[in-house]
């Protein structure tokens, strides 16, 4: 993904098809924006996929959160790359410095269609998510004790800077538990 990136960006005539966005620990980027996807050049992040619609009958706010994990060389809001339009936001916090670029998806799907090599790449790299959202919506369907244990060696796995601390805060959003819960149960599971 960094070379289709950096190729996106040595072609780029136009500032407005893609744009970089320094973030400091701790700093917040909030889009809705369905015309964009972000690429993390530089970092990690801690999103919150917000889905709002008429559809949903959850109290809002609640139910209707996704919290994901993204490091370096990752897409985030790869469901803008859909012609619907799924009322997602997108709240991205950095959990060290950090630095994402912003690329509009028409751009993206021209420049793809130019050069099928990057369709093809991009195709793997969804079908590989779509297997780990698979993969987690699994998970998700145990008890809390499966839902932290999966989620704690989830993070173990995946190549996280040693520099982040993985808080209870965090394990427990992505876990979809109570932060109590975690801090009782985590040397259990570990």
């Amino acid at each position: 993904m960094k070379l289709i990136v950096a190729e996106l960006q040595r072609n780029s005539l136009d500032s407005k098809w893609l744009h970089q966005i320094p973030l400091g620990r701790k700093e917040e980027y909030d889009t809705k924006d369905p015309t964009k996807i972000y690429f993390i050049e530089r970092g990690n992040l801690l999103v919150t996929k917000t889905l709002t619609s008429d559809a949903i009958l959850d109290v809002q706010g609640i139910n209707n959160k996704i919290y994901e994990i993204f490091t370096e060389n990752d897409l985030v809001a790869l469901e803008n790359l859909s012609d619907e339009n799924t009322n997602l936001a997108f709240k991205m916090v950095a959990l060290d410095r950090s630095e994402i670029i912003s690329i509009d998806k028409e751009y993206l799907l021209n420049y793809c269609t130019n050069k099928p090599s990057f369709l093809e790449t991009i195709l793997k790299y969804t079908t590989a998510k779509t297997l780990q959202y698979e993969e987690k919506s699994l998970a998700f369907l145990g008890s809390r004790e499966q839902r932290l244990s999966w989620s704690i060696e989830t993070q173990r796995n995946s190549e996280l800077n040693e520099e982040i601390n993985m808080t209870n805060r965090i394990l427990s959003k992505l876990s979809r538990v109570d932060e109590s819960f975690v801090s009782r149960n985590i040397e259990k599971i570990n």
